[in-house]
This record gives C-alpha cells, sequence and structure tokens, in this order.
C-alpha cells in the first residue's frame, strides 16, 4: 500500500511539473501554452487537469479550455474498459451517463470513476461504431482491415495499432466461458465443399439447407450486422441437432459440416459466439474501440497530422498513453470563440497530447460528440467537465471508462473431450460487521457471487478474484447469497455452496442491534 502510494505522488508530481513548463518543439513549429488557469486535482487516484489560456503554435495564437484526466494503469488498480449501450440484434446510442450506467449493470463487480467518449459512429441511423468494438474479449465489430485501434489487455497494457483479421471463428464456450473448441469459418451462406469445411448460415439465406450434412441450430440471443450487411458477429445456444433439411429462421443460425457429427462438441450448456479472430496482438485485448488519426507515434508528432481528417478547428477528444504506463484523455472546448473556447485543429490536439507526455496519442470522435465526466467523491456522482457544444449530453456509440474491479478469465482453453474434476463447492460463508462478505474458497481462483433479494427475487450477480465482496451498497432487506468457483484449465466449475442468508437492517435498526450487543 506504501508503495503504491508512494508511485500516485510521484505520477501527480511530474504531472505538475509538465503542465508547468507546456513548450515542446517538434518539426519546425515552436508549441507553447500560456495558462491563465491551471487547476491540478487528485480524486480517487484519477489526476484532473483543467487549463485555460493561449495557446501558440507556430504563429498562430489561439485561445483554449481543456480538461484532462488520467490514471496509471501498470501502478494503480484503474482498468480502462470499452462500454456500449447496444441491444440484441440491433446498435443504438446513448449519452455517456447511459454508457457507465449500462457498463456497472453488465459488470456489476465494477465501479467507474471517470470517462470519455471514443469512436465515430453512425449518428444517422443504427449508432453503429465506425470500427473495432471488443467487450470483454467479445469482437461485436470487426473494424475495417486498414484502420487503427486501441486494446486494454489484463496485464495493464495498451496497444495501439491495426487488429489484422484472422476469419470468422465458432468459439464453442463452457459455463464458465472456457473455450472448449474454435472452429474456423470456411463459408457463409454457401454450403461446404468437402468434408473438412464448415459453414454458417443466417436468416437471410433464402434456400433450404438439404438433409444429409450435419446441423446444429443455434438460437441467437444476438446478431450484429455491419454496415456492408455481413453478420461477423453472434451468439446463442443450442436449439437442435440435426441431419433433416432445415431453413433458417429469424434469430437463429445454423452451423453445417462433418464436423458437427459428434453430439458432445455443442451441448446444452454451451454458448456459441461467431466472431472475427483478431491478431497483431488485439487477440489479447479484453476491451477495445477504434481510434481516428495518429497524432503522436514513438514520441513524435505524426508526419501526417497537418493534413489528416476531419479538418478545421474544433472540440476535440483524444487518447494518450505515457512511457510510465499513465493512460490519460484530453477534452478540448470549441465552436464558443466569445467565451475564449476556439477549438483545435488535429495538428493543435496532437502538440498539446504531446506536451503531457504522450508516446502514443490518437484522435477519436470529436464536435458535439466530446464528453468528458469525472466522479471526483466514488459515491457514483458523475460531474460532465467540458463544456457541451451542442449544449446537452449527445448521445454517442461507444465510450472509454477508468473502473476498478475484477474480471474473470475468458477464453481459457480446456481438452475436449472435458476429463477435469470439478472443484469443491465454496465453505464457510459470513459477512463481517463492516458488511464484506467472507468465505473459504481455494488458491488463485475466480467466484461468481449470486445475491437474491427473497422479497423481489432480483438476482445480481458477481465476479471476483478474491474470497471477499463488499455489500454495503444493498438496500435494506433480506438476501439469500451463494458462491461458487468457476473453472479454470485443470478444475471444473463447482456447484453453489448452500444459501447464507443476509439481513440488511436500517439505520435505526443497526443502531438498536449494537446497543442489544453492549447490554449483553
Amino acid at each position: 500500500m506504501k508503495i503504491k502510494k508512494l508511485f500516485i505522488a510521484i505520477f501527480y508530481l511530474l504531472l505538475v511539473v509538465v503542465i508547468g513548463t507546456q513548450t515542446t518543439h517538434a518539426a519546425d513549429l515552436e508549441y507553447k501554452f500560456s495558462a491563465t488557469t491551471r487547476e491540478v486535482n487528485n480524486y480517487n487516484d484519477i489526476v484532473h487537469i483543467r487549463m485555460i489560456g493561449q495557446m501558440t503554435l507556430g504563429t498562430t495564437t489561439t485561445n483554449q479550455h481543456y480538461n484532462y484526466i488520467g490514471a496509471n494503469l501498470k501502478n494503480s488498480d484503474y482498468r480502462v474498459i470499452a462500454a456500449d449501450n447496444y441491444q440484441p440484434f440491433a446498435w443504438g446510442m446513448s449519452p455517456l451517463t447511459g454508457l457507465i450506467y449500462n457498463a456497472e449493470n453488465r459488470f456489476p463487480q465494477i465501479q467507474v470513476y471517470g470517462g470519455i467518449n471514443a469512436d465515430f459512429y453512425d449518428i444517422n441511423n443504427t449508432g453503429r461504431a465506425t470500427n473495432h468494438h471488443i467487450i470483454n474479449f467479445e469482437v461485436y465489430h470487426r473494424g475495417g482491415k486498414n484502420a487503427n485501434a486501441v486494446g486494454f489487455l489484463d496485464d495493464g497494457s495498451v496497444i495501439f495499432g491495426n487488429p489484422t483479421h484472422q476469419g470468422q471463428h465458432i468459439n464453442i464456450l463452457g459455463k464458465d466461458s472456457e473455450l472448449k473448441n474454435r472452429i474456423k469459418i470456411d463459408r457463409t451462406n454457401q454450403l461446404p465443399q468437402n468434408d473438412l469445411e464448415v459453414a454458417i448460415f443466417f436468416e437471410n439465406y433464402g434456400l433450404e439447407i438439404p438433409a444429409e450434412l450435419p446441423k446444429v441450430v443455434v438460437k441467437a440471443s444476438d446478431i450484429k450486422i455491419a454496415g456492408d450487411g455481413t453478420r461477423s458477429y453472434a451468439k446463442g445456444v443450442l436449439l437442435e441437432h440435426t441431419t433433416e433439411a432445415v431453413t433458417v429462421k429469424e434469430r437463429t443460425f445454423v452451423l453445417v459440416g462433418k464436423t458437427f457429427q459428434d453430439d458432445n462438441l455443442v451441448t446444452d450448456s454451451d454458448t456459441i459466439l461467431i466472431q472475427e479472430l483478431l491478431g497483431n496482438g488485439f487477440e489479447n485485448a479484453r476491451f477495445a474501440v477504434g481510434v481516428g488519426a495518429p497524432l503522436v507515434v514513438n514520441g513524435n508528432i505524426d508526419a501526417n497530422v497537418k493534413n489528416a481528417t476531419p479538418t478545421g478547428r474544433h472540440p476535440r477528444t483524444a487518447i494518450g498513453l505515457t512511457k510510465e504506463g499513465i493512460v490519460f484523455f484530453v477534452v478540448v472546448d470549441g465552436r464558443a470563440a466569445q467565451e475564449g473556447k476556439d477549438g483545435v485543429t488535429l495538428e493543435e490536439l496532437a502538440y498539446i497530447m504531446k506536451s503531457h507526455g504522450a508516446q502514443s496519442a490518437y484522435n477519436l470522435d470529436g464536435g458535439g460528440s466530446s464528453t468528458m465526466m469525472i466522479d471526483k467523491t466514488g459515491e457514483g456522482d458523475f460531474e460532465v467537465l467540458n463544456t457541451l457544444s451542442d449544449g446537452r449530453l449527445r448521445s454517442i456509440s461507444n465510450g472509454l471508462l477508468f473502473i476498478k474491479g475484477d474480471f474473470a478469465p475468458m477464453f481459457t482453453e480446456v481438452s475436449y473431450p472435458d476429463m477435469r474434476s470439478p472443484f469443491d463447492s465454496p465453505s464457510n460463508l459470513y459477512v463481517t460487521n463492516e458488511g464484506v462478505l467472507g468465505f473459504t474458497g481455494v488458491e488463485s481462483a475466480y467466484y461468481d457471487v449470486k445475491v437474491v433479494n427473497t422479497l423481489t427475487a432480483y438476482t445480481t450477480q458477481y465476479t471476483v478474484a478474491k474470497e471477499q465482496l463488499s455489500l454495503i451498497k444493498l438496500n435494506r432487506g433480506t438476501y439469500s447469497i451463494q458462491v461458487r468457483i468457476r473453472g479454470n484449465s485443470q478444475f471444473s466449475g463447482s456447484e453453489w455452496s448452500a444459501p447464507f442468508i443476509y439481513n440488511v437492517h436500517s439505520d435505526e435498526i443497526n443502531s438498536l442491534l449494537d446497543l442489544f450487543k453492549n447490554i449483553a
């Protein structure tokens, strides 16, 4: 803990030094920011900087307001995740507040502390992100073949680059997302040409799939349609094995090939995930989004940024990474010259990012989409830091968030057929006076915790990496709590533990109970 605080203190000091002398030289242009207001604050170990003043780049001077938030992913508990509010069988748009809400509901074990808008998107129709979009290893959008992205790995690493396409694959996942098998798809909406090929058929295939070929009919929980009409992402569960002739019904898809003669390859407890296998480092990215023009590459202003698109001086959003592992976001205000908010060109944005120590930096969606929010108190009260050029929060496609919390391993490969023995169920469940659930598990395991309100039957499931979970945010009521150990490469998942009943009382009742305890 002392080491962590030391790192944070050093991080904070470096930022103060950097913003106190913001003069850099790159190419033939001199950059200088003469601040009339310079505020530096630390909120829950996220550094927030507000800069107001005049920026000079070469011979051009403009009036600027911008905000910065940053955290070191290497030396803190922070992660960066992608967020969206996409719906099954559709895409969608939501203000950043909605993306935060959806992220905390999708992953109840996390807490969001701040974030920004991210990729460009289809603003007038579907809300589909322009390029790559990965949530918890699921590739919702595989992006263009020459498009850049930023990816976030479990070890805190951040990668920028061009994800390569390795082909569409069938991922057969066990109940704990263990990878039972990964099979490359050879054909879409076309019959296999030999016994080794595997094909997939979607509902836009208007013909009957003939008899004799082994088929797996999948009930889809989601299918995403790209801008060109292709379906590179789908997910579902087994509906039936058959060799009969079938037509593809609405919200189903069909896997065809001799591979599926083995009925145990896909079972009732499995999830079938169809997605592009990405390469160039992005195969290990748990989260990723597409990014726009490069601003800073290897510590230098990108040679093409002066002529990059979109052009003009506007509100802008960018992401940067320093050599120390600090991920930071910058949002520059604009379209309000009368208020001293001229906005920036991409070239000017690049110099701002470099002035904050970026070794790599990329443009994100800007204009009315530019949004930066932070929770200063850690209590879920988010504040918009930038000036919204639309005068309101715009609905956007996706965002990037600073969060804390655990994620269970995914795509852990297991042997087929599965010969693993199950873990024993956790035992000795208890809750401390501080409202922290504890139990006895096994070393280096991940756990699912199921919390059920016994009155409403509302269920929340958490994933944790240690034998404890804070329950202090539970509302008043009675809860049934069960815990199970998630499977790994050596053991399959355990059964749920016996239920543990936990009562959450009002403050008045808790005071009375404490009084009775003291009397006793």
